[in-house]
C-alpha cells in the first residue's frame, strides 16, 4: 500500500471514530459560540451532463441566467475529470480527489473474480467524502438524486439517501412518491424533467424537515438522459429539462433562505458535458476480429475500457488506433499519459481509447437510431462545465484558483468557515 493510500486509509478511520463519538462530543447543532457566525447550510447541485455553454442557450429571463449577472452569485467555467462522466464526475466533485486517488475510475472495474463491476456502493471509494467531514463536524448530511447508482455510492455517511426506490415515510407524506417510471415509454424526455422535479421537491422537504446546519447532494439527471436522447442544448427536449430545472433552482432558493435566513449557500455544477454524436464504434467486433477470448471492455460513451491480457494488448491496441474515429489510445505501459490523467489506479484497464468529437463506442449500431449525445472524452464540450456559487455569502468565496471540480472542495470548505 502507497504511504498516499496509507493516509487517505488513516484520515478516514479518524473521521469515522469522530462520527462514532459526535454525539458525546460535539456541541449542539446548530449553536454558535461567543463570536461566531451561526453554522451554514450548503447545497452542492449537480446538473448531470450539462456543459457549460449549455446555459447560454436558455432563455434571458430563467433563473440560470440571470445568475451570471446576479450580484449574489459568481459564475466561471471549470474542468471535470477523465474520464468525463457520471461515477468519476461525482467522485471527483464529492471527495476533492482525482479518480486516481478516489479509486472511482470510470463506469465499472473488473473484480478479483474476473467480472466487471458497477461503482455503485460507498466500499469503492476510497477516500473521505464530504459527506463524511460534514457528519463529523456536527452537520445533518442528505443526498438526494435522480439516479440511483450515484445515491448508493455516495451514502457512507449521509443522514439520508433517497432516490425514486428508497423514499423515506415523511417524503412521500410532503410531496409523494417518485413519478411512475413506467410513463417514460409514452413520455421520455417528460418523465426524466418530472422525476428531477420531484427531487428538487424532495430537497425542500428535507430543508423544511430540518432547520439544522447541512450538507446536501443533490443530482438532477434529466440534462444527461435527455442530452443522450435527443442530444445536447439546443435541442428542444434537453433545453427544456435545464428550464424546468432552472425554475425548481429557483424555488429551491426561496425554500434555504426561508428556513436559514442567510445562511446558506447553493453550488451547482456538473460531473461532465455533452457532445453531438452521429457515428457508433462497434467497440466488440474490433475485438473480436483479434482473439476468441471474452475479453472484458467496458463502454463509457466516448471512452473505452478494455482489460486485454499482455498476449492480445499490443494487437487491440494498433486495431483500434487504425479505426475511424479513435482519436487516442492510452497503453498500461504509457505511465506519464496515465499520470497525466489522473488515472494512474489498480483499477485501470490495460487498455483505454478515446474517440473523436461526433464518434462514441458503442454496442450495436443500431442503438444510434436513438443516441445524439455523449460524453466521456477529453472535448471542452465533454470537459468545460458550470461553477455557479449562489447565496447571501457567494460574493466572500474567491474562486480564481477554483478551476477543477476536484477544488469544489475547497469552495465547500470556505463556505462552511463563513
Amino acid at each position: 500500500m502507497t504511504i498516499r493510500k496509507q493516509h487517505h486509509r488513516i484520515l478516514l478511520l479518524l473521521l469515522l471514530a469522530a462520527i462514532i463519538v459526535w454525539p458525546q462530543a460535539a456541541p449542539a447543532i446548530g449553536a454558535a459560540g461567543p463570536g461566531q457566525q451561526e453554522p451554514m447550510t450548503v447545497v452542492v447541485c449537480v446538473l448531470d451532463g450539462c456543459p457549460d455553454h449549455s446555459l447560454d442557450y436558455l432563455p434571458e429571463t430563467t433563473y440560470l441566467r440571470r445568475l451570471s449577472v446576479d450580484e449574489n452569485s459568481q459564475h466561471k467555467t471549470i474542468e471535470a475529470v477523465f474520464p468525463s462522466s457520471t461515477a468519476a464526475g461525482h467522485g471527483a466533485i464529492f471527495t476533492g480527489t482525482y479518480p486516481d486517488e478516489n479509486g472511482i475510475t470510470g463506469k465499472e472495474y473488473l473484480g478479483d473474480d474476473g467480472e466487471l463491476v458497477r461503482f455503485n456502493t460507498p466500499d469503492t471509494t476510497e477516500v473521505p467524502t464530504l459527506f463524511h467531514i460534514a457528519r463529523s463536524a456536527g452537520y445533518g448530511t442528505a443526498m438526494i438524486s435522480a439516479k440511483a447508482n450515484v445515491c448508493r455510492r455516495l451514502s457512507g455517511a449521509t443522514d439520508f439517501a433517497i432516490w425514486s426506490d428508497s423514499v423515506p415515510d415523511w417524503v412521500i407524506a410532503s410531496v409523494g412518491p417518485a413519478p411512475d417510471e413506467a410513463t417514460q415509454y409514452d413520455n421520455y424526455a417528460g418523465w426524466h424533467i418530472e422525476l428531477d422535479q420531484w427531487v428538487l421537491r424532495t430537497v425542500e422537504a428535507y430543508l423544511e424537515y430540518t432547520d439544522a446546519p447541512a450538507f446536501v447532494g443533490i443530482n438532477l439527471g434529466s440534462p444527461d438522459t435527455c442530452g443522450h436522447r435527443f442530444g445536447p442544448v439546443p435541442a428542444v427536449e434537453t433545453t427544456d429539462a435545464l428550464c424546468a430545472i432552472s425554475d425548481g433552482l429557483e424555488k429551491l432558493v426561496e425554500t434555504l433562505e426561508a428556513t436559514r435566513p442567510g445562511r446558506w449557500s447553493l453550488i451547482i455544477t456538473a460531473d461532465h458535458g455533452m457532445t453531438r454524436v452521429y457515428t457508433g464504434i462497434t467497440a466488440r467486433d474490433i475485438i473480436d476480429d483479434i482473439t476468441d477470448k471474452d475479453v472484458p471492455m467496458t463502454l463509457d460513451g466516448g471512452a473505452l475500457y478494455v482489460w486485454a491480457d499482455d498476449e492480445d494488448r499490443g494487437k487491440i491496441a494498433d486495431a483500434l488506433r487504425q479505426t475511424e474515429g479513435v482519436a487516442e489510445v492510452i497503453d498500461i505501459d504509457d505511465k506519464a499519459r496515465r499520470e497525466e490523467l489522473h488515472i494512474e489506479h489498480p483499477r485501470t484497464p490495460s487498455l483505454i481509447a478515446i474517440s473523436e468529437r461526433g464518434y462514441m463506442f458503442i454496442e450495436a449500431l443500431l442503438f444510434m437510431d436513438y443516441t445524439l449525445g455523449s460524453h466521456g472524452t477529453l472535448l471542452n464540450t465533454d470537459l468545460e462545465v458550470p461553477l455557479i456559487v449562489v447565496g447571501p455569502k457567494a460574493d466572500a468565496i474567491n474562486l480564481e484558483n477554483v478551476n477543477s471540480i476536484t477544488e469544489i472542495r475547497s469552495v465547500v470548505e470556505m463556505l462552511f468557515d463563513i
